[in-house]
């Protein structure tokens, strides 16, 4: 079987699945720390207003059958074949494609575990313009994981001819359950003008470990949910908020995930963390970059990447 082309190392003891999609080891150079700026007003982020939850599920989510058709439909057979029990390549439905994979880097936002952590939350850009050709190739970006064992994960998936927000099971199915297209529709509603969505995973009942995904609705001001699940997370401990995909590489060695986004920008801001129901900025209190692998991990050479604000805001184009 083909390896992975990764710089991720394998996990401690204490998670021994491949999770995070098999994310392991910093970098070996990190990059400098910026001088943090002044937070955002609450006004300016959902994450720590006020907002309601609408009682509602989000509009435009597909029926659950039809989740495990576009994204993951072979799932199991997939996931045994190459040893990786986490969230790994999608593929095109039914064509093997994900088990041709070279590559899986990943940078970003990673929160540290501690003791009460039980939400996160982001404002995340998404594209109806990222172009993915090749079946392979599934890009996971940006994805929202919260430290504290939580039983889902919020990804904006882009595979070949779909571009969706979703939601992966860490505590029963692991795998997609809930997803939404990236329409006109949820543009309307799910975003503020400016191509970008926000998202959080809250731990809402601690006794089962019952967590929810919800988006905030900006026509309503009011947070629609996505998902909910419960129990023992097979996930991990700590979190993400991360720029992440699967690909191949073509004759030149450039990935094809790099072509499907040149030009792009892929950005994470409003980074927050809760714990103990409080919300805070991500920051060197709660979070590092535990999952950073360096920019030769891309295969992509005219892509750029930075950690705007430590560790609230980082944005890559390409």
């Amino acid at each position: 079987m083909k390896r992975v082309r990764t710089t991720a190392g394998v996990l401690g003891a204490g998670a021994a699945l491949l999770l995070a999609c098999g994310l392991g080891v910093p970098a070996a150079t990190a990059l400098p720390a910026p001088e943090r700026t002044a937070p955002q007003s609450a006004a300016a982020n959902p994450c720590t207003s006020a907002a309601a939850d609408s009682g509602r599920r989000v509009a435009g989510a597909l029926p659950r059958a039809e989740v495990h058709r576009q994204l993951d439909a072979q799932a199991e057979r997939h996931r045994a074949a190459r040893e990786l029990p986490g969230k790994g390549p999608v593929g095109a439905p039914g064509d093997g494609s994900r088990l041709k994979v070279d590559i899986h880097p990943a940078q970003g936002t990673a929160f540290k575990e501690a003791a009460g952590r039980d939400g996160a939350c982001a404002t995340h850009t998404v594209s109806r313009e990222v172009d993915v050709t090749e079946g392979s190739t599934t890009i996971y970006t940006p994805t929202l994981y919260p430290a504290g064992g939580s039983c889902i994960e919020l990804v904006t998936v882009y595979t070949q001819g779909r571009a969706t927000v979703s939601a992966w099971d860490w505590c029963k199915s692991v795998n997609f359950e809930a997803s939404v297209p990236i329409d006109d529709a949820f543009l309307a509603a799910y975003t503020d003008g400016s191509s970008a969505y926000t998202g959080r995973v809250v731990r809402t009942d601690a006794g089962s470990n019952t967590w929810t995904a919800s988006l905030y609705n900006h026509t309503t001001g009011a947070w629609d949910e996505v998902f909910t699940q419960s129990g023992q997370t097979q996930g991990r401990n700590d979190g993400w908020d991360i720029y992440e995909l699967y690909s191949t590489t073509d004759a030149s060695n450039v990935a094809y995930s790099c072509h499907a986004m040149a030009g792009l920008t892929f950005e994470s801001s409003n980074i927050s963390v809760r714990t103990d129901g409080q919300w805070a900025a991500a920051s060197p209190d709660n979070s590092d970059t535990h999952y950073d692998q360096p920019d030769s991990a891309f295969y992509c050479p005219g892509r750029s990447y930075s950690m705007v604000n430590q560790y609230d805001h980082w944005k890559a184009v390409g």
